[in-house]
């Protein structure tokens, strides 16, 4: 059962600037050549500060600032098919392994070849239930990881966190190790143990500092050929802490360091360009931790980037 999206109608009519929420069109199910958004309320195994459950209606209420044309891209929305299959309803105080039971069954239900179901959560936690779908569903996976943690852990109590998405994914639901590939970690925010442990899995790891030095589009494609070397299928996990707090506080773990808006939105365009990706998430935004609304705009900004990237692809669109 969902709840349907609500998109606030634009502030002015003008016939020569169609607004992208225009473009977007309610669904009940994902539709084929589609980017397909899913909402995933659910804040019930965050580590840190709540607040991500907020997350879906913020991003909507931002979506309102678009229009549908960037002139840096040369590439053009108008005439996509981005449709919002609404939120996934959770009962309050549910469960996180009974949450995820239901994510992973409306992943499965919502994923499809040549289309793109984009997952705005919510917590981190619900990369897991996502990535067991996809992996039941194609075998071979590869993931891409925006974010400032490893998230590698194991379950902590008996349960997943929304720490533990990655690590789990690799030892419960057969990701390979070496398909994945982690931007944006920086700082003091990880433990020696568990950057010990991505290297001796064989992840991939990029830092804030090799995106800086060696650029987004570079560190875009070399962590997406990674991800999809011998993949039938590529998973984008953007979690939005990764980005520095001068930009995006409101969210669970925000820190100093971090990549910029602008480098997060050529790394999701560049991925999300690539063939084999045809599912991503953008997770961990809590509005209520910031009451500038910069943080939603972020991840608004995101979600556009993907439905762009989406329509770049060979045969669906032009850029530069």
């Amino acid at each position: 059962m969902r709840t349907p999206a609500d998109y606030p109608p634009p502030k002015y009519s003008d016939p020569d600037d169609l607004r992208l929420t225009r473009l977007i069109e309610s669904a009940d199910r994902s539709a084929p050549r589609a980017v397909n958004i899913l909402g995933v309320p659910f804040d019930g195994a965050v580590l840190g500060r709540r607040g991500a459950a907020e997350g879906p209606a913020a991003v909507r209420l931002a979506m309102s600032g678009f229009s549908n044309y960037c002139v840096e891209l040369g590439l053009g929305l108008t005439g996509s098919r981005i449709f919002d299959l609404g939120d996934i309803s959770f009962h309050d105080g549910e469960d996180v392994v009974s949450a995820h039971e239901t994510v992973e069954k409306e992943v499965a239900e919502g994923v499809r070849e040549g289309s793109l179901l984009v997952l705005v959560g919510g917590d981190n936690s619900v990369s897991l239930p996502a990535l067991r779908a996809m992996s039941k569903r194609y075998g071979e996976v590869g993931l891409v990881v925006i974010d400032s943690h490893f998230d590698l852990r194991g379950r902590i109590g008996g349960k997943p966190t929304s720490g533990s998405s990655y690590g789990l994914a690799i030892e419960e639901a057969g990701l390979d190790p070496h398909r994945v590939a982690e931007i944006g970690i920086h700082g003091f925010l990880n433990s020696e143990a568990y950057a010990r442990k991505a290297e001796r899995l064989g992840v991939s790891v990029f830092t804030a500092s090799d995106v800086r030095e060696k650029g987004p589009r570079g560190i875009a494609r070399e962590a997406y050929r990674v991800a999809a070397k011998g993949a039938r299928a590529v998973y984008l996990s953007v979690d939005l802490d990764a980005v520095d707090l001068a930009q995006v506080s409101g969210v669970s773990a925000p820190s100093v360091g971090g990549i910029t808006p602008n480098e997060l939105c050529e790394i999701v365009f560049r991925v999300s360009s690539g063939d084999k990706l045809v599912a991503a998430d953008i997770v961990e935004l809590a509005p209520k931790l910031d009451p500038t609304g910069r943080s939603q705009i972020v991840a608004a900004t995101t979600l556009v980037y993907m439905a762009a990237g989406f329509k770049g692809r060979k045969g669906t669109g032009n850029t530069k």
